[in-house]
């Protein structure tokens, strides 16, 4: 049975990490920021350091529900499951 609830097709792309209250993200190119649900991934990187990762988009993140953020808006894309970190 097909889901709609991610789309996978392996990317590769190099971005940077950005992150703030909200959680936390990829910045590819131009101020696109795609929200990383398994960010724990991403725990040894800093603000602004470079990655290529292998991703997915995905429609749900079941990992950043119930998950306590402040109420600032950050703009995104939409919503990346990385596989791995390069």
């Amino acid at each position: 049975m097909f889901s709609c609830s991610s789309v996978t097709h392996d990317r590769l792309k190099t971005g940077s990490v950005v992150l703030d209250c909200t959680g936390t993200y990829v910045r590819f190119g131009e101020n696109e920021d795609y929200l990383v649900c398994n960010s724990d991934i991403l725990q040894e990187k800093s603000e602004g350091e470079k990655v290529s990762v292998i991703y997915d988009y995905t429609k749900t993140c079941p990992e950043q529900e119930g998950k306590i953020t402040c109420m600032m808006y950050h703009e995104n894309k939409g919503m990346i499951r990385i596989k791995s970190v390069k």
